[in-house]
């Protein structure tokens, strides 16, 4: 292939529009959040646990590992990435609890995803490193493991077992989305009963509001579904 391309290749959607005000007033959060702290990387137990669970990671793959990655850690409700930044890194999560979200034009809020340690987190936008269309917040003291957009581009062509996890990846996620994409389509009380079905924990650590802004229900709603299933 003469052009390089990215680690992947797959096409969608122009972002949507954001509201401005909204755009503006979470900018200015991620702005006043102090500085996350950076500290040299290490080789971290759980992410070699983690890689070696995609495929049999070569010492030499490791020891450059150990020289390009960074770790990063956030506060309680710290915005690390906002909309209409270019992402240009993605994050393994060893942890704590991250939430992925946007707002429309009417300023409602809506959360993509809910992050939990163990998962790689990456955009779409950040991959081809257009502007991104949400929001990343820490919703839990968290510790984030960094590698840069263009250093997974170059691992995956220098390594063939970093090609393999890299695909493995972008596989869970797209099986993550179409998830996504299909609780859309059902009822809301459908939409409550499969999500804590198959993320039963998110139920414990995160607000009912912000489940909500999730399975795009009100939280009154959702209040009932869970008081309904507790009596």
């Amino acid at each position: 292939m003469d052009q390089k391309m990215p680690f992947f290749c797959i096409s969608f959607p122009e972002p949507e529009k954001i509201a401005a005000g909204m755009v503006l007033r979470n900018l200015t959060l991620a702005a006043k959040n102090p500085a996350p702290l950076y500290v040299a990387a290490m080789t971290i137990p759980s992410l070699v646990d983690f890689l070696a669970s995609l495929a049999d990671p070569s010492s030499e793959l490791l020891a450059e590992l150990n020289t390009l990655i960074r770790q990063e850690f956030y506060h309680n409700h710290q915005v690390f990435q906002g909309a209409g930044q270019v992402e240009n890194r993605l994050w393994y999560l060893p942890q704590g609890l991250v939430r992925a979200y946007y707002f429309d034009v009417s300023g409602k809020e809506h959360t993509l995803h809910f992050f939990l340690g163990g998962e790689v987190i990456f955009s779409w936008q950040g991959v081809f490193q257009e502007p991104a269309d949400y929001y990343l917040e820490a919703l839990e003291p968290t510790h984030l493991v960094a590698i840069n957009y263009t250093t997974v581009e170059s691992l995956r062509t220098r390594f063939p077992e970093f090609k393999v996890m890299a695909n493995t990846i972008v596989r869970r996620r797209l099986l993550q989305d179409h998830f996504y994409s299909r609780l859309m389509t059902w009822s809301a009380e459908e939409r409550y009963r499969q999500f804590r079905k198959v993320n039963p924990v998110i139920f414990q650590r995160v607000s009912v509001r912000l489940i909500a802004t999730y399975l795009n229900m009100t939280r009154e709603n959702l209040s009932k579904l869970i008081s309904h299933d507790h009596r």
